[in-house]
This record gives structure tokens, C-alpha cells and sequence, in this order.
């Protein structure tokens, strides 16, 4: 995976105005079919799809910095989406049309509930998605969700130029090494709600017991090995895992919990139901 660290200069860009690197500014699309961009020859054109739940609207600047200025690429349209409290999607609205008044964005309100805001951009760009293809639009998408991570290999899969972007944080993140990745700046008191637990968890190695000495674990790995499909990328699911000790013995999620925590360097990867254990 290719990941790029981004350093914000703040420009503001107008539409017909251009940069000192011949950058002109995002200006309203053409719409040829109610809710499909259609992009004029000119510049390559980028479709943004903005998880507002996980990155903060702060981050707007230096996202439109890189694209417009850096990239020198036409920012055709903005997809934001984020829960109905509408505090932080108004806030991305607000900074992308500072920095470009006239993009074209459009606003999805979900309820307070876990993955909402993901399901609701996988479902937008699925819709747009064969629009994409068609035209070549590429797609960077504005979240360090480990959901929607897997929705972008999947599009990319299909043929889809697509990318992602969130802003430098200490909590460590599920990098997919399949994507292009552009890491922005990090972001103080950022302003977004409190941000989804890291999608890659450091699981503290518990003390084995006498019960299971490592020649005991190291059997119990091999067995659930044996048992479990190796998933792309590394790791186990953790319902299969579960289900193997399960039928090795350990039949009480309290003894698999147990029993798990002895594996060596594990790890824990996504959340449910597509968790891995890395082990």
C-alpha cells in the first residue's frame, strides 16, 4: 500500500481562478441524468464520499489542498454522510464550499447507530458506481473505517480508481496494502464525534496457566489452523476460530475467551461480524 503524507497550505480556491501550479478551482458540474456527474474533458475528476462520523471537518482543507492544488485535479462532487445529530456533516459542507463555494454536495442524514454512516456511502457508491466506471471519475473516499475499507476493495475490484484519505491520528488503523492511501494532517481537538475504536486492536498477552503450558497452545494453534480458512490480507475469522475450539473441547465462550488470550502476538483486526484474529 502506497501512503502518502499530506502538509496543508490553507489556499483557498475560486472557480476560474488558478494556482501558482496552473490548478484551476472545482466549478459546477454537468449533469446529464438526475443524480449522475457527467465530468467535461479537462482535468481529471474526483468524486469525494465522506464518512463525517469518523474524520473531523477540519480536515476539509488540506483534503481539497492536495486534490485541487496538489493533484491538480477537478473536485466534481461531495457525498457526505453522518448521523442525524447533522452538527459535523454540516461542518464538512460548510469547509469544502469555503474552499470551493460552488461544489455540488449532497448530504445523507442516518440515525445514531453504529456503521449507519458506512452502510450509507457503500449504498451511494454503489449507485454511482457504474457512472464511475463509465466516465472515469475517480473516487477518493474520507474515512479510516475498516468497514468501508473492504467496500473500496471491492470497488476497486470492479475497476473503480479509487482512494483513501483520513488525517494522521495516534490510534493505530487498518491500512489496507491494496489502496492507495493519502494521509493528511493531523487534526488537534478534532471536531468530529467521538471517532469509531481503532479498526486494528493490540490484545495484551494474558499469562499462560498451568493448565495450558505452550506445548498446550502451540497445539491448540495448530489445530484451529488446521480448521479455520486463511483470510486475504492474514488472519482468521473470529467465528470460525470460535467454532473450532469449540469442537477441539473448549466449549463455553468463557474457556475459548481464555484460551484464546494465550495464543502468541495476537491481534485483532475489523469488527463484527467480519473480525479476524491474527495469530
Amino acid at each position: 500500500m502506497a501512503t502518502i503524507r499530506i502538509q496543508s497550505s490553507n489556499r483557498r480556491l475560486t472557480h476560474g481562478q488558478r494556482d501558482t501550479n496552473g490548478a484551476r478551482a472545482a466549478s459546477r458540474p454537468r449533469f446529464k441524468v438526475r443524480g449522475r456527474r457527467d465530468c467535461p474533458s479537462g482535468p481529471i475528476c474526483v468524486a469525494l464520499y465522506i464518512d463525517a462520523d469518523n474524520q473531523s471537518p477540519q480536515t476539509a482543507s488540506a483534503l481539497v489542498d492536495l486534490l485541487c492544488a496538489g493533484l491538480g485535479v477537478r473536485i466534481l462532487h461531495a457525498t457526505i454522510a453522518g448521523n442525524s445529530d447533522g452538527k459535523v456533516s454540516a461542518g464538512w459542507s460548510a469547509n469544502l464550499r469555503e474552499q470551493i463555494p460552488a461544489l455540488p454536495i449532497s448530504m445523507i442524514v442516518v440515525p445514531c447507530r453504529k456503521d449507519a454512516a458506512d452502510a450509507a456511502l457503500i449504498l451511494a457508491l454503489g449507485a454511482d458506481l457504474a457512472d464511475h466506471l463509465r466516465l472515469g471519475t475517480r473516487v477518493v473516499l474520507v474515512s479510516r473505517d475498516a468497514l468501508l475499507l473492504a467496500a473500496a476493495e471491492r470497488a476497486k475490484a470492479a475497476g473503480c480508481r479509487i482512494y483513501v484519505a483520513y488525517s494522521d491520528s495516534g490510534s493505530l488503523t487498518a491500512r489496507d496494502p491494496g489502496l492507495t492511501t493519502f494521509l493528511l494532517p493531523a487534526v488537534p481537538g478534532s471536531g468530529a464525534q467521538a471517532e469509531k475504536p481503532s479498526s486494528v486492536t493490540i490484545v495484551p498477552k494474558a499469562p499462560v496457566e498451568a493448565s495450558a503450558p505452550k506445548v498446550e497452545v502451540a497445539k491448540v494453534i495448530a489445530q484451529v489452523r488446521g480448521m479455520c480458512k486463511q483470510q486475504p490480507g492474514g488472519g482468521y475469522s473470529a467465528t470460525d476460530v470460535g467454532q473450532a475450539l469449540a469442537k477441539i473441547g473448549y466449549k463455553t465462550p468463557a474457556e475459548r475467551k481464555r484460551v484464546i488470550a494465550t495464543f502468541p502476538g495476537l491481534r485483532e483486526r475489523g469488527a463484527h461480524p467480519h473480525k479476524l484474529l491474527v495469530f
